[in-house]
């Protein structure tokens, strides 16, 4: 616990101003990003569909730089297996799914979608006069139709190209490569999401869900004792999903960015390897090599064990009462204002408080994962962080095993010596 304390107070002194400033980058490009698809939007919603995923990509670019930007300073974290564009777009591939599904499920993609929303339609109703029926292809709306399905797929085809030839390519491709995978992964999210609203609606419209609710409203008038006892359930399941679902999320993420695999090589890439020819060999094995990081780096949630872990919650815990505490403390010195200069001003003074308070939450984070991989027990690695899952994917095709090694799998005395090495 002493030699966490010592990295975490070498990691703040060491990247505090970058950390800073990559976060306000990402802020800001968000927040352009989401007033030019809302422009754009205004006169075709395709154009605005395409350009709103990049606000989204500016937040996860700003987290991934800061979690790189800290990881040289990682006391059992290896340095990245390659650095540059290479090493920093595989990274960003590796965790935009799992950052999408962190992102909707904490409702930050309605948000954008519906600020997206409010500035397109403002902008097309003003363009046309504020007549709808002159609207057609513009406004922002977002619907399950053809159009969203198509951007889909045709995201989804591009992105599987550039994967497959990712090896005969520049680099500056690569580029292209996140943006079509934010792309589809952003259409993705966007479709499902509509889905379950509508099966929500129709759940909430049927009559036995509305006799529910008319027993639950008697107990809680006749019996306030119940009221009060849900009352606090439903406060408690808030609290917990704050103090402990959030800081597993991030891990999870942050073994994502670091490209956690397992100390060894496991059963599906063995049977990858001898079972496995041609195309279906690297689509299939790209496959299970996601599947196979993702699941490595949600069990760096409980590798470190009961006492890491409870300690990695009383210090997001902690970090939350901090954040709080500075943003009530700061908002009273501000004192009392108009309501037009808090509509002006509170959304500036929010994010530089964030800038000052989310490096400290990106280095606690970082440092609980680092003492997860040193954990004797752990059986984690981070050694392969920037491995290439499409580049091992294309080598396959036309290598053996023993080539594959060349471009990313450790032998298992090499991962052993890496877990408490570092």
């Amino acid at each position: 616990m002493r030699q966490a304390l010592s990295t975490l107070r070498r990691v703040l002194v060491r990247h505090w101003p970058t950390l800073m400033a990559w976060y306000l980058a990402g802020e800001i490009v968000h927040e352009l990003a989401i007033e030019l698809a809302g422009f754009v939007g205004g006169r075709t919603t395709l154009g605005g569909l395409l350009i709103l995923p990049i606000a989204v990509a500016a937040r996860l670019i700003s987290y991934v730089a800061m979690y790189l930007t800290v990881r040289p300073s990682l006391r059992h974290t290896k340095p990245a297996a390659s650095g540059g564009l290479r090493g920093f777009t595989t990274a960003l591939l590796a965790s935009i799914l799992p950052f999408f599904a962190f992102y909707a499920a904490w409702g930050m993609l309605d948000a954008d979608r519906n600020e997206f929303l409010r500035i397109a339609a403002n902008s097309a109703l003003a363009e046309t006069g504020y007549g709808t029926e002159a609207l057609g292809d513009r406004g922002g709306l977002v619907g399950g139709g053809p159009l969203s399905v198509a951007l889909l797929i045709v995201a989804l085809a591009v992105r599987l190209l550039l994967g497959r030839f990712e090896q005969r390519l520049p680099v500056w491709t690569r580029a292209a490569a996140v943006y079509t995978e934010v792309l589809w992964t952003f259409m993705l999210f966007t479709l499902v999401g509509q889905w379950w609203a509508g099966v929500l609606g129709w759940i909430s419209q049927r009559a036995g869900v509305d006799w529910l609710q008319g027993i639950g409203d008697w107990f809680a008038a006749q019996i306030p004792f119940i009221a009060g006892i849900w009352e606090l359930g439903t406060w408690t399941i808030g609290a917990v999903t704050d103090v402990v679902v959030m800081p597993a999320a991030w891990l999870m993420i942050v073994g994502v960015i670091y490209g956690t695999t397992f100390d060894g090589r496991t059963r599906l890439h063995a049977w990858s390897d001898t079972r496995l020819r041609g195309g279906a060999r690297w689509m299939i094995r790209g496959l299970l090599d996601r599947i196979e990081s993702l699941w490595a780096a949600v069990t760096v949630i409980w590798r470190g064990g009961p006492a890491l872990f409870g300690a990695t919650v009383l210090g997001y815990a902690l970090w939350m009462l901090l954040e709080r505490a500075g943003t009530r403390g700061v908002l009273q010195i501000i004192g009392g204002h108009e309501e037009l200069f808090w509509r002006a001003v509170l959304p500036m003074i929010l994010v530089l408080i964030a800038a000052v308070i989310e490096p400290l939450r990106v280095v606690l984070v970082a440092t609980a994962y680092d003492a997860i991989v040193a954990s004797p027990g752990s059986h984690l690695d981070a050694a392969g962080s920037e491995r290439d899952v499409e580049a091992r994917g294309a080598a396959g095709t036309v290598g053996d095993g023993e080539h594959e090694g060349a471009v990313g799998v450790v032998r298992d005395d090499e991962h052993r010596d890496d877990v408490v090495g570092g």
